[in-house]
């Protein structure tokens, strides 16, 4: 009998079982278009899988997950597939199934990541977190949106916190760093997704260059020998950073920040990094021994992982 754990993306769907809390097999990665629901594509993973015994399931969703812990119901962003724990219990034996946001999931891996799952951006550790028993992270997603996850860390495990935090409005200094840059069209930029997502990374690009070429997200990463593309680069990775320090202060994550998602992994172990560094570096004259370090998590299955490792509840 093994654990069904599933990192349901809004373009892709990864599947793999666990035993014992840990290892991961049988892994297989779906297009979601291929498929006209979730259970579709689950039961043509368990079918190219010899149809393993499923004993309990943990479902990380890009996506909110809503509802008390009996009755957790999701929706997947980008194609609109709505998920019921109680309908996929009831689907599957009566197993236990457990739905976790994205951000959620990827809290939960964090205890079992590998140094060469993580790239460090920034190393200096805060004192107190290597002493206290209990250590406050935060995992901060930037990819096709942004959202983040609390994450309080013991000896018994990991408590992961859900957010929509991407729709909360832009900080007041944020705001003032672009309206220097951009003028006027710094109000079109409200909420934190807005500014910190492809969409966003765009959008402020066409804004900071407006005479340039129109480039997505990935492009405007991958042309970072462009004058006017590394000049934009360097704000923007300062804007993160100023970003980091609020959250610093916002969640006290002394055991670390730990970015996931394509924008933040490709901006940080890029051409970003030494620009991000510099402003997150700067000491707060009102917070001057506040810090901690930052990470830009590598594995693809590291959700798979966080999956693997959550504790259901005791009944």
């Amino acid at each position: 009998m093994a654990r069904l754990v599933v990192d349901l993306g809004g373009t892709n769907c990864r599947l793999a079982l666990a035993k014992g809390g840990r290892p991961l097999t049988a892994v297989q990665s779906y297009q979601n278009a291929k498929f006209t629901g979730f259970s579709a594509l689950l039961s043509h993973y368990l079918a190219e899988t010899d149809r393993p015994v499923i004993s309990e399931m943990v479902i990380a969703v890009a996506g909110p997950v809503t509802g008390p812990a009996t009755a957790q119901k999701a929706e997947l962003t980008n194609r609109g597939w709505q998920l019921s724990a109680q309908d996929l219990s009831r689907e599957w034996g009566a197993i236990p199934v457990q739905l976790l946001n994205d951000l959620s999931a990827l809290g939960h891996s964090l205890a079992d990541l590998k140094h060469s799952d993580l790239a460090v951006i920034h190393a200096t550790p805060h004192p107190s977190a290597q002493q206290s028993p209990v250590v406050q992270k935060l995992v901060v997603g930037i990819g096709t949106g942004f959202n983040l996850s609390p994450v309080f860390a013991d000896t018994q495990g990991s408590n992961c916190l859900k957010s929509e935090y991407g729709h909360v409005a832009l900080p007041l200094d944020l705001h003032q760093a672009l309206v220097a840059q951009l003028g006027a069209k710094a109000a079109d930029f409200t909420t934190l997704e807005c500014c910190f997502s492809g969409r966003g990374l765009a959008a402020l690009y066409a804004a900071f260059a407006p005479d340039a070429a129109p480039r997505s997200g990935a492009q405007i990463l991958a042309a970072s020998r462009h004058n006017e593309v590394t000049e934009f680069i360097d704000f923007y990775a300062g804007l993160l950073a100023l970003l980091s320090r609020n959250l610093l202060k916002g969640f006290l994550p002394l055991g670390g920040l730990y970015f996931a998602g394509a924008v933040a992994r490709n901006l940080l172990t890029g051409p970003g990094g030494s620009a991000f560094v510099t402003a997150y570096s700067q000491r707060d004259p009102k917070f001057p021994d506040l810090g901690a370090p930052v990470f830009c998590i590598l594995e693809d299955a590291a959700a798979l992982k966080g999956c693997a490792g959550f504790r259901f509840p005791a009944a």
